[in-house]
């Protein structure tokens, strides 16, 4: 009974820490829902398109195995290499121009692939204006949500983030088997002249350019994708550039926990003063002064190391578009519910992630990424075990446990090491390793079916699978070598200070002020919270006395004075 009673409390906290999750998202501005809105239409072109790009480059346009994984990672690649260019531009057009900019050049490039029968069409649109619309949608939506929330609630906020484009996953897998299995009869019956073509010329050199446009399965769940991008372009006109203080809402938590330090933290999130929101001017800059700005920072090298160590993880994810569906048509028929499988990927995803993040809110993103990557990296080994459709269904299983571990934190970490205003470029490299992956593991993903899992003949499988193990779990075991470097903490980092609204004479003009100060105030380190409770100016110096308490969890209150110069 006791322990009954125990799980029980523990449901009801649990429960507790979502409903507060939720609540403290009710005061924020309407360009959050609108960019909930933005990532699920992207997201479900993005999902559906992927899950059936290899398969139509080589079914619609014969390209082989190889050929067509090649192309899908040079999409993949291009998108980062846009990626690290538009970044700057991101920074400084600001958010809203850029959405409207990127889901109009990615609508048009959707279009245009329907419609294309010419492989010279397809491959300029599938090189150059989707992946540069691409990049213009899926680092500056993380970018929005940011500036769309508080401290507080951001981490919940991230996490709803992942939610919805897994909701988004989810549609798009049984959109592409009722398009491919349930409407592949008339297709067929359409394509009988299409295989008149002799066989050893029918993969690529056989393809015949002038060949009659048909509305195959695979177009059907492109023109989804196309609506999906249309509507996108609309909802884009509602956006503006903004952000919100949470200034009012940051006070009050620390208040909170200097009167009730024995209340669940969770009980904090909420405030009774709503955030207010104001126009965001963007960080202005040329590329040089942004690219030295970065490089000069200590903790943006640290972030691209685990960007780059979390790149051979990232190949599970691209594996699983690139690799696994032909693995299922090959190895179980064309009539496999590939996109069924797919989607208990992101069904996992929408019932882990809230849970997880509120039970885990008050644990480092770091650590989170750590203990997740590990799990997701012994998924392919069951592939070793079974060439079966039980196989397929556990490994997207235990991916998925994975991934709601670790990678909603991931937007969770990079957020944390940005500076404000400069996210475009932060995002463009934090999404690197989940495009770059694509470039090796396209061509990886080809030539090992190719390989060891053709189209006819005899097939190894299981070794495909054994050698994508070993080359994934190179991520977890990189981060658990190089863990002290990139858990440190730059004490440098919280030396500097900005302040606004502050002028020689008092006046209202905006300054920019270096802080230097002394925390000689005997208590322990590792403080918890701190607020500023008074701010005087005097012979060019401006005294900043803040209460702070201590890690220890002692409610005395000591003050900290620190001494600033107006530069």
């Amino acid at each position: 009974m006791p322990g009954e009673e125990e799980e029980e409390l523990t449901c009801r906290k649990l429960l507790s820490k979502i409903r507060q999750g939720f609540t403290s998202l009710s005061n924020s501005p309407t360009e959050l829902y609108i960019a909930y809105l933005l990532k699920f239409l992207d997201s479900y072109s993005y999902f559906s398109f992927s899950i059936i790009f290899t398969l139509f480059l080589s079914e619609d346009f014969g390209f082989s195995d190889v050929a067509a994984g090649s192309i899908y990672g040079a999409w993949g690649a291009l998108v980062t290499i846009y990626g690290l260019i538009s970044g700057v531009i991101v920074d400084n057009m600001g958010v809203a121009k850029s959405l409207k900019i990127g889901f109009c050049i990615s609508c048009a490039s959707r279009i245009a692939i329907f419609a294309t029968t010419s492989k010279t069409m397809l491959l300029w649109n599938v090189c150059l204006f989707l992946p540069f619309g691409n990049c213009l949608g899926i680092p500056v939506l993380t970018t929005g949500i940011r500036r769309y929330t508080t401290e507080q609630n951001r981490g919940f906020a991230f996490g709803l983030f992942y939610v919805i484009m897994n909701v988004a996953a989810l549609l798009s897998g049984p959109v592409v088997d009722m398009c491919t299995i349930l409407y592949k009869g008339a297709e067929d019956d359409e394509g009988e002249n299409d295989n008149d073509v002799d066989d050893g010329n029918a993969m690529e050199d056989g393809y015949d350019e002038n060949k009659e446009w048909s509305f195959t399965g695979y177009r059907m769940v492109i023109l989804t994708g196309v609506v999906a991008n249309i509507v996108a372009c609309v909802v884009t006109l509602f956006i503006r550039e903004i952000k919100l203080s949470g200034t009012a809402t940051t006070n009050n938590n620390n208040n909170n926990r200097n009167n009730n330090n024995n209340t669940d933290s969770s009980e904090t999130t909420s405030s009774s003063s709503s955030p207010s929101i104001s126009t965001f001017q963007p960080l202005r800059g040329t590329p040089t002064q942004i690219l030295r700005e970065t490089l000069s920072t200590p903790s943006f090298w640290r972030f691209l190391a685990v960007c780059l160590i979390t790149l051979n993880i990232r190949m599970i994810f691209r594996h699983l578009d690139a690799t696994l569906p032909k693995y299922m048509v090959r190895e179980f028929g064309p009539n496999t519910p590939k996109g069924t499988i797919y989607s208990i990927n992101p069904a996992l995803i929408i019932i882990l992630v809230p849970i997880i993040q509120a039970a885990t809110r008050e644990v480092d993103p770091l650590v989170m990424i750590h203990y997740g990557i590990y799990i997701s990296a012994l998924s392919v080994f069951f592939f070793g075990a079974s060439t079966s459709v039980l196989s397929c269904a556990l490994f997207v299983i235990v991916l998925s446990i994975g991934e709601a571990v670790w990678s909603p934190r991931l937007y969770d970490y990079t957020m944390s090491v940005t500076k404000e205003g400069r996210e475009g470029t932060y995002m463009a490299l934090s999404s690197a390793p989940l495009f770059l992956a694509k470039l090796p593991v396209g061509f990886m993903s080809g030539y090992l079916l190719q390989r060891y899992c053709p189209e006819e003949g005899e097939r190894h499988s299981k070794m495909m699978w054994l050698i994508i193990g070993l080359s994934t779990v190179v991520s977890p075991v990189l981060l658990t070598v190089f863990w002290k470097y990139v858990s440190k903490k730059d004490e440098d980092e919280n030396d500097d200070i900005e302040l606004q609204g502050l002028s020689d004479g008092g006046g209202g003009e905006e300054g920019k002020i270096e802080v230097r100060y002394r925390a000689d105030t005997g208590t322990s380190t590792g403080l918890e919270s701190s607020s500023a409770a008074e701010m005087t100016e005097s012979s060019g110096l401006i005294l900043l006395r803040r209460h702070t308490q201590s890690g220890s969890g002692s409610s005395n209150n000591s003050v900290v004075t620190e001494e600033a110069k107006i530069v």
